[in-house]
């Protein structure tokens, strides 16, 4: 009798047996899916890339689709993953004005300017407005009222040094924190510095780090211009660098970039991590087109 019973309990806790071995290996599998998808998400990166592209006669192309484009990262083809057309993006801008003793003239159409350009941006979008001269200074977040930034700019005075690269760096660390996918910093200068903490390089380094597209309105003679800080800063970027002399309007430039920033394709990719300097390149095979994007990127 108690062999039987023995067996009747050997027979019963088989099943239970059973279950929590596959209780167990649902749970092993389960944790191994779950780590191996963070490991996944550490040991790539996403490379976001904003392209524009014009015709033969400088005008912008807006009918392209993801098989148009070959993206090239050091020279390897890759799989575009993400791709936008021009508005369907989101935008933060960061628009920074220089206000040292070089401005003194340009000063009231810069503040124009800013003010005509905030009020055309899309409700989506967010931007900022910082100055720079001796110090930098965040006057204006999209979050206020337009009428603070009215107010704040009317308090602004055209002296002193320029501390261009310190603001740099501010304004380039500031839009990286947004969660929208385009990110531009539009900035009003003569390329000139000479009163920063931070050097040329660091900037250098942080805009090849980032996705941040960078476009400058150059304002004067352009003898007296840092032309070449300018344009190896935009055209790393993916941005370029527009000249305005102290006697032209500055809206209509101002203009420009906003209906170039309107028609930009957004490419996105993933690659493994690593370390150094990458190179990107953007064609559009089989058409008369001149594409613009950023050229690099680097990691640590």
């Amino acid at each position: 009798m108690r062999k039987q019973n023995t067996k009747t309990q050997r027979h019963k806790e088989r099943p239970l047996k059973r279950i929590f071995i596959a209780a167990f290996l649902c749970v092993f599998v389960s944790l191994c899916f779950v780590f191996s998808q963070q490991t996944l998400k550490v040991d790539v990166n996403l490379v976001n890339v904003f392209a524009t592209v014009k015709d033969e006669h400088g005008d912008f192309v807006t009918n392209l689709n993801r098989d148009d484009f070959r993206v090239y990262d050091d020279g390897q083809p890759q799989d575009i993953q993400i791709f936008e057309k021009q508005d369907q993006v989101d935008s933060s801008i960061g628009i920074l004005t220089d206000t040292s003793g070089s401005m003194v003239d340009i000063l009231p159409f810069m503040k124009r300017a800013i003010r005509d350009f905030t009020r055309t941006l899309p409700k989506p979008d967010e931007f900022f407005v910082v100055s720079f001269g001796t110090n930098v200074r965040l006057i204006h977040k999209s979050s206020q009222p337009l009428k603070h930034l009215d107010d704040s700019m009317a308090s602004m005075r055209a002296y002193g040094t320029s501390v261009l690269y310190d603001a740099l760096l501010y304004s380039l660390e500031k839009v990286e924190t947004s969660d929208r996918p385009r990110k531009a910093l539009i900035v009003f200068t003569d390329g000139n510095d000479n009163g920063s903490t931070v050097s040329y390089g660091r900037v250098v380094d942080e805009a090849q780090t980032s996705s941040v597209l960078l476009y400058f309105v150059a304002i004067g003679s352009r003898v007296l211009l840092d032309t070449n800080t300018l344009e190896s800063l935009s055209d790393t970027s993916g941005g370029r660098t527009l000249y305005v002399s102290k006697q032209e309007n500055i809206s209509p430039v101002l203009d420009q970039v906003r209906i170039e920033l309107a028609q930009q394709y957004y490419l996105g990719y993933y690659v493994p991590r690593r370390s150094g300097v990458h190179r990107i390149r953007v064609e559009v095979p089989g058409r008369n087109v001149k594409v613009r994007a950023k050229t690099g990127y680097t990691e640590g």
